[in-house]
């Protein structure tokens, strides 16, 4: 007997299946036995997908395919077949079955999407899809290759990548951060993110505003101080003399180090004047003497080496004091 109707297929295909003979099934297909439809598709698709896919294929049911193919995890031929057949597929609906079903696969295929000339998807879209379901590693894995080459136009989609990450995954957002690879994100926002998040390095590389500085710059229990000394030659003259007078009101016993390696650097660009001024309002004998040490042997001012003398009487090293008397040539005896 030749092809068998669509109708006939149909009922024919039905006990066949329940009595679990699929292999009749699938002779009787590859001798064009039976007539190829949707419906014939969607009784098999339960026992056997792979089957349905070649009754869809030749049933010419399009939606079909493009489902089954994303199920099997396909994605490249997607595309393909779609641009064969002309069938213009909902790639938001089928995105979002597919990130349900496998969050990795969904980011690949997301991926192949967006790459298309013209895109099939926006990347905007993708993170909607992916936020919906709480991917929050597949949106940052699908974010940071789609916005590899750092666009103006994608500076939403970069604050919103590192904002994502401040929140649920900080380490990955100070990866991130550390490799520059973003340039147009909302800097203040990010930065206050980050103070949150205790990466304070970060912060202290994006904020501006000399109160945020102050107010991060203190926390020398976790930052790296060799960082935080080279940090102050970005700040101006004024701004680095507010830090470090911040640093010592705010807890000197835990600053003085960094306050004294910043203040020895940058002596002769913030003036030893002012840093004396700092050490003398903050109380804080022992930083001068520390400071002063490093500057008095190199130093002409002899207002200089008398605040040495007077940090070293008040901090009991008197052997200093003698040697300093001794061999300073700018010393100034009648004081």
């Amino acid at each position: 007997k030749g092809e068998l109707n669509r109708y006939e297929s149909i009922e024919l295909a039905r006990p066949v299946l329940v009595s679990n003979r699929k292999a009749l099934l699938e002779k009787w297909l590859k001798e064009d036995k039976l007539e190829c439809s949707e419906e014939l598709g969607d009784i098999v698709q339960p026992h056997d997908a792979t089957l349905a896919l070649s009754i869809y294929l030749r049933a010419n049911a399009p939606a079909k395919v493009v489902v089954c193919f994303a199920q099997s995890g396909q994605f490249d031929k997607i595309v393909l077949y779609c641009k064969k057949v002309g069938y213009n597929a909902d790639w938001n609906t089928l995105l979002m079955q597919v990130a349900r079903l496998d969050g990795d696969k969904a980011c690949e295929f997301a991926l192949s999407l967006v790459k298309e000339d013209p895109p099939l998807i926006s990347a905007d879209q993708v993170v909607g899809i992916f936020a919906s379901l709480n991917l929050v590693q597949q949106t940052t894995r699908f974010l940071l290759d789609a916005l590899k080459d750092n666009k103006e136009s994608d500076a939403h989609l970069q604050t919103k990548l590192l904002e994502m990450n401040l929140i649920n995954a900080p380490q990955v957002a100070d990866a991130i951060l550390g490799n520059n690879m973003f340039s147009h994100f909302d800097r203040p926002y990010i930065a206050q993110l980050a103070e949150k998040a205790g990466l304070y390095q970060r912060a202290l590389e994006l904020y501006d505003n000399l109160d945020d500085i102050k107010r991060v710059a203190v926390h020398t229990e976790v930052l790296n101080g060799e960082w935080l000394v080279n940090y102050f030659g970005n700040l101006s003259v004024d701004d680095s003399l507010a830090v470090i007078r911040q640093m010592l009101e705010h807890n000197a016993a835990q600053n003085l180090q960094i306050v004294v390696q910043v203040a020895i650097k940058y002596s002769e660009l913030l003036g030893p004047q002012k840093i004396i001024e700092i050490f003398e309002d903050c109380r804080c004998n022992e930083g001068l003497y520390y400071y002063l040490g490093s500057v008095v042997n190199v130093s002409q001012d002899p207002a200089v080496v008398f605040k040495y003398i007077q940090a070293a009487l008040s901090t009991g090293q008197t052997k200093e004091v003698e040697r300093i008397v001794r061999e300073n040539n700018y010393y100034d005896a009648e004081k």
